[in-house]
C-alpha cells in the first residue's frame, strides 16, 4: 500500500486538492484497515474497537494481562506457555472453567516432578 502523503508540492490549486483528496482516500484505508484488523483479532465490531481504544489504554492492558499471568504462574507453577493455552482453548469458558484447567494442569506438571 502506498505511504500516506501529507504535502505535496509545484502543483496547481486544483491539482494540490485533488492529492489532498486522495491522500485522504489513503487515510482512510490505512485507518479502516487497522481498525478490521483490530476487529478481526479480537471478534469484535468495529464500533466496538473504536470505543475501547477510546477507553482503554493498551500499554496498561498489556502490562495488566502480564502481571494476571505471572501471578497465576506463580500460583500454579505452569509457564506463559501453558496459561495461555488454557485461556484460548475455549474462549467462552466460565471463570470457574478457566480455574479448574489450570488447577488440574498444575496437579499434573508437579507430579511429574
Amino acid at each position: 500500500m502506498e505511504a500516506y502523503k501529507s504535502h505535496q508540492t509545484h502543483l496547481s490549486p486544483a491539482e494540490e486538492e485533488a492529492a489532498e483528496q486522495e491522500d485522504i482516500k489513503k487515510l482512510g484505508k490505512i485507518v479502516e484497515g487497522t481498525f478490521e484488523s483490530i476487529a478481526k483479532l479480537t471478534k469484535l465490531s468495529v464500533q466496538e474497537v473504536l470505543h475501547i481504544i477510546e477507553e482503554v489504554d493498551v500499554t496498561q492492558l498489556k502490562l495488566a494481562a502480564q502481571e494476571g499471568i505471572k501471578n497465576i504462574a506463580d500460583s500454579t507453577d505452569l509457564d506463559r506457555a501453558h496459561i495461555v493455552a488454557i485461556f484460548m482453548a475455549n474462549k467462552a469458558a466460565s471463570i470457574d472453567d478457566i480455574v479448574n484447567r489450570l488447577h488440574q494442569q498444575s496437579r499434573v506438571n508437579r507430579h511429574r516432578l
